[in-house]
């Protein structure tokens, strides 16, 4: 008798391919069987009995009997294999044939295109990208990528799923040996979903920094391929031409050599470092716009935020008011520019 308590395999295969084999055990020994007595003294879970019985049926290892209702007989294995197994082969074949002859098509339609832009032909090298394929096209960039990758990341904090779409990704480039560096605006330092990336990314090897103000998003494979946001609309423009290539570089290392290490929000308040670097960058933004939200927008942070941080500024200069204070701040600004031109 075999109870509840054996039904655990000491190979390791799952339970209900284990109770597969129980009752196989059983059918080969009893030959025709009804279901009760195929089940027998085995004291299996019912769900789990019902789901080794089904999946036998559907191998083709237990069959009705002909003409006699409720009772299975046994089918050879190998004759139930042999039924079982070259279909799926054949799916597998025939769906690798689909796959090579789709990849054909891509190739032969890539030489016609890069044929064009050796004969001088401009296309491609500025595409615009719908936002429907953004996804798609950035895991393949990202499974091509070789030696590095430049990312910014203006407007604050980024969104959950976001993050944990980007995570598996960019976790799987750092695997590979690509060197991974990200700006963020400094108000991304104040989001625990943001912060808890970083934390992970940094660990294994990426380099993350900080500005108050930071140019639109912006990522660059290898070097090579530039994405950045399209202007009339939610796509992207994918962009080849390494001029235009080499001059986005070279903004980026511009703001990265302006940024801080990216540290955590308790650190950051800790040091204060953030808070007046945000506190400076509202008080040039405030002499350019009148509005609290675009000055919001530009730093990435809520507008609640900037007109606290307006507060402490008036406090800090004694200002009566915002046209007060735009004149200190006018004046102090001034005063940093003469300083800093001694």
């Amino acid at each position: 008798m075999t109870t509840k308590h054996e039904v655990n395999d000491e190979s390791g295969l799952d339970g209900v391919t284990h109770a597969m084999r129980l009752l196989y055990a059983v059918a080969l020994r009893q030959g025709a069987c009804t279901r009760e007595e195929l089940l027998g003294d085995l004291d299996l879970p019912v769900p789990l009995a019902e789901r080794a019985v089904r999946r036998l049926e559907e191998l083709g290892l237990l069959v009705p009997e002909p003409g006699r209702p409720g009772v299975y007989t046994r089918r050879l294995l190998e004759a139930a294999e042999a039924r079982a197994v070259p279909p799926l082969r054949r799916a597998v074949r025939d769906a690798q044939t689909q796959i090579d002859a789709v990849r054909g098509e891509f190739a032969a339609l890539r030489e016609v295109r890069d044929a064009e832009r050796r004969a001088g032909d401009r296309y491609g090298e500025l595409l615009t990208v719908d936002a429907r394929d953004i996804d798609a096209i950035l895991e393949e960039q990202a499974l091509e990528c070789r030696t590095e990758v430049l990312t910014a990341q203006p407007g604050g904090p980024r969104p959950v799923g976001v993050l944990d779409q980007a995570q598996h990704r960019d976790m799987a480039m750092l695997e590979r040996g690509v060197r991974m560096r990200t700006v963020y605006q400094h108000s991304a330092r104040f989001n625990p979903a943001t912060e808890a990336y970083v934390e992970r990314l940094t660990e294994a090897g990426a380099e993350v920094r900080t500005l108050h103000t930071l140019f639109p998003r912006l990522i660059v494979f290898d070097r090579r391929t530039a994405f950045t946001p399209a202007h009339d609309g939610p796509g992207a423009l994918r962009i080849s031409h390494q001029g235009v290539v080499s001059f986005l570089v070279g903004a980026f290392e511009t703001a990265w050599r302006a940024a801080a290490p990216f540290a955590s929000a308790y650190a950051s308040r800790r040091e204060g470092f953030v808070i007046s670097d945000m506190q400076r960058a509202i008080a040039r933004l405030l002499l350019e716009e009148p509005k609290d939200a675009a000055v919001a927008r530009h730093l990435g942070i809520s507008e609640r935020s900037c007109r606290q941080h307006i507060a402490k500024l008036m406090t800090q200069l004694g200002a009566h008011n915002r046209t007060h204070l735009g004149f200190l701040l006018a004046s102090a600004l001034r005063r940093d520019g003469a300083d800093a031109s001694v």
